[in-house]
């Protein structure tokens, strides 16, 4: 599981970075609906790869990351910084979270 969580965060990596053109940026709706959807699934990785002891460290990792990325994106003359990002990735990484506890809720009781 520690593979899959170092090969999405790398994934992720490559997209936050990456000059992707003019052919999304009509969707600013879409584009806060994927920082959500790739933190969700980064902060479930993030617990399923077992390399973080608590959760409180997932979160710290995770919304650090956020951070750096808006701060590149500042100086990426094809990106721009966004406060929106920061909040649609804390949401994400919050509900990643969520989802785990009721994961393990559901295993535990049924």
């Amino acid at each position: 599981m520690k593979a899959q969580f170092y090969i999405l965060f790398l994934i992720s990596s490559f997209f936050a970075f990456a000059n992707l053109g003019d052919s999304i940026e009509y969707a600013a709706l879409n584009d806060k609906f994927l920082h959500m959807l790739g933190f969700i699934f980064l902060s479930i990785s993030a617990y399923l790869s077992q390399k973080f002891t608590h959760q409180r460290h997932i979160i710290f990792f995770l919304v650090s990351y956020a951070f750096i990325i808006e701060i590149i994106h500042f100086f990426l003359p094809y990106r721009n910084y966004s406060n929106f990002d920061l909040i649609a990735d804390l949401i994400g990484i919050i509900s990643g979270l969520i989802l785990v506890k009721i994961m393990n809720f559901l295993v535990k009781n049924y």
